[in-house]
C-alpha cells in the first residue's frame, strides 16, 4: 500500500471522527426549556422520572468509561513491542472464574439500583397517595389538602382532539386541560377509535390510550420559582415563592402570550403553560394532536369553572323582552332587532331602571346593544353554515362530533393546540383547515364536500369575520 493511499484513508477517518463530534456538539445545543422536554420537569411525578432517567444516564457512562478503559488498557498492556513479538501467538486463556463472577454480581447489583427507584416510580405514577399515610406525604412533601381534594379529569382521545371531562363539575371542554396547581389531578385516559398516547412530559409523562381499556396517570404542579418584579419605588426585585397563576380568562394572559414570539412552558406572567402531545401515530395530523395544560391558583380555577357552569345556565340566561315586566339596572333581555332579519333577537343590556313599556326601541337612552352586529351575525351564521351540528356551545358538550366551544375566546389555543387562537389564525382555520391541518373531520368529514356552507366560507369574507367576531366573542 502506498504512502497515498495511507494518507487517504487517514484522511476518510478524520473525516468520520469530525464529523461525529460536531453531531455530538450539535445535540447538546437542544434548550432545555424546550416545549417538550422531559428533561425540565415541572411536577414531583415529572421529577421522579428525570431522577431515575439521569439514574440510568450516568449508570450508563460509568459502564462506558469502565469498559473502555479496560478495553484501552489491554490494548497497550498486551501490544507487540517488536516485530518478533508481533508474529509470535501469545498464551491463550480460556475462561477466569473469578473475572466472570465479579462481572455477574456487578451486573446483578447494577440492575437492582436500576429496578428499585424504577418500580418505587411506577407505584407512583400508578397511584395517588392515600391522603391518610402520612408517611408518604412527608416523604413527597405533601400536603393532606392537595390530595383530598384531588380533581378527576377524564380524557378521551378522537382523531384529531383531545376532550377533557370534569365529572365532580358537570362540564366538558376539548384541547385544553385546566387545573388548580396546588393539587393533584388524577387523569383516566380512554380512546374512541385508534391507539392514541397522552404525553405532558414536563409534569406526567406519556400513557397511552388503548381502544376497549381505560388507563390512568396523575401529576401535581408544585414547582417553586423566583419571582421577579419591579417593586412601588421602581426597584427590581426577587422573590422565591409559589408563583401565582394569573387567571385564564382575564384577557391579559392571552395578550401576553400573544405578543411573544414563540410560546412559553414557565410559571412566569404568563402562568404555568405546558405542552402536551399525542405520542402515538393514530392517521392523518397526528402530529398536530397537541393540547395545552393550564396551571391556575385555586381562586382562578374556581372562577373558570363558576364561569364554564354559568355559560349555559338556564337561570343565568337572558329571558325574552315583556312590557309587563320592569327592570333594574345590568338586566338583559332578547329583543327582536329587525336590522339582523325579521324575528332575529339579540341581547340589550339595561342601561338604568326601566319601567313597564320601555322596550330597547321605545327607549334606547335606556337600552345598549351587549353585542356587536357583526357578533350577532356571526351566532345566526353559526347555525345556519353547518357549525352547530358537530360542536356544542354548552357546558356538557352532550351529542358534539367536534371539540365543544364554550368559552371559546378564552383559549390560548385553536385546531388542537395547533395554532394560537386570534383573528388572524381563526380566519386562516375557517376559510380552509385542510391547509392547516391535513385531513381534519372539520374539512373533510361525512357529508362535507364542495358544496357544503362550510367549504363556501372560503372566499366570503364578510361571513368569515363575522363568525370570528362571534367565537371570540364567547368569553
Amino acid at each position: 500500500m502506498t504512502t497515498s493511499h495511507l494518507f487517504r484513508k487517514l484522511q476518510i477517518r478524520m473525516f468520520f471522527i469530525f464529523q461525529s463530534f460536531v453531531f455530538l456538539l450539535l445535540g447538546s445545543c437542544s434548550r432545555i426549556d424546550h416545549k417538550q422536554s422531559a428533561l425540565d420537569p415541572k411536577g414531583l411525578v415529572s421529577q421522579n422520572q428525570y431522577d431515575i432517567f439521569m439514574l440510568s444516564v450516568w449508570i450508563t457512562i460509568f459502564l462506558f468509561c469502565a469498559v473502555g478503559g479496560c478495553l484501552l488498557y489491554v490494548l497497550w498492556r498486551y501490544r507487540a513491542k517488536n516485530q518478533k513479538e508481533a508474529m509470535e501467538v501469545p498464551e491463550q486463556m480460556h475462561g477466569n472464574s473469578k473475572i466472570e463472577t465479579t462481572l455477574i454480581l456487578a451486573s446483578a447489583v447494577i440492575l437492582v439500583i436500576l429496578a428499585v427507584p424504577t418500580l418505587q416510580g411506577v407505584v407512583l405514577m400508578n397511584r395517588v397517595p392515600d391522603p391518610n399515610d402520612q408517611a408518604t406525604l412527608e416523604k413527597l412533601k405533601l400536603d393532606k389538602s392537595q390530595i383530598e381534594d384531588a380533581i378527576t379529569v377524564n380524557v378521551t382521545g378522537k382523531r384529531f382532539f383531545w376532550i377533557f371531562e370534569y365529572p365532580q363539575f358537570g362540564i366538558v371542554t376539548a384541547n385544553e386541560l385546566i387545573f388548580p396547581a396546588s393539587k393533584a389531578v388524577r387523569v383516566n385516559l380512554r380512546t374512541e377509535d385508534v391507539i392514541h398516547s397522552f404525553w405532558l412530559p414536563k409534569l406526567a409523562g406519556k400513557m397511552d390510550l388503548m381502544p376497549g381499556q381505560e388507563n390512568f396517570l396523575w401529576f401535581i404542579a408544585d414547582e417553586e420559582k423566583i419571582r421577579s418584579g419591579i417593586d412601588p419605588d421602581g426597584n427590581p426585585y426577587n422573590v422565591e415563592a409559589k408563583v401565582a397563576m394569573p387567571s385564564v380568562f382575564d384577557g391579559q394572559m392571552r395578550e401576553t402570550i400573544f405578543a411573544k414570539q414563540e410560546f412559553t412552558d414557565e410559571f412566569e406572567a404568563v402562568g404555568g403553560l405546558f405542552y402536551g402531545q399525542c405520542a402515538e401515530y393514530c392517521g392523518n395530523s397526528h402530529a398536530y394532536m397537541s393540547f395545552r395544560a393550564l396551571a391556575q391558583t385555586d381562586e382562578d380555577f374556581d372562577k373558570w369553572v363558576l364561569k364554564f357552569r354559568n355559560a349555559q345556565n338556564p337561570n343565568l340566561q337572558p329571558t325574552n323582552y315583556s312590557p309587563e315586566n320592569t327592570y333594574v339596572k345590568g338586566d338583559i333581555v332578547t329583543f327582536i332587532d329587525p336590522a339582523l332579519g325579521e324575528s332575529t333577537s339579540r341581547e340589550f343590556r339595561a342601561l338604568q331602571a326601566s319601567t313597564k313599556g320601555q322596550s330597547p326601541d321605545t327607549k334606547p337612552e335606556s337600552w345598549e346593544k351587549v353585542h356587536s352586529d357583526d357578533y350577532e351575525r356571526g351566532k345566526i351564521l353559526f347555525g345556519t353554515q353547518g357549525c352547530a351540528q358537530c360542536h356544542a356551545i354548552n357546558k356538557t358538550g352532550i351529542g358534539a362530533k367536534g371539540p365543544n366551544l364554550t368559552l371559546f375566546g378564552l383559549r390560548t389555543s385553536l385546531a388542537a393546540g395547533w395554532m394560537r387562537n386570534d383573528e388572524k389564525s381563526l380566519d386562516k382555520w375557517l376559510r380552509n383547515s385542510n391547509e392547516v391541518k391535513f385531513g381534519n373531520l372539520m374539512w373533510n368529514g361525512e357529508g362535507v364536500d364542495d358544496r357544503h356552507p362550510l367549504r363556501l366560507l372560503e372566499k366570503d369574507d364578510e361571513k368569515v369575520d363575522q363568525l370570528v367576531t362571534y367565537l371570540l366573542g364567547l368569553r
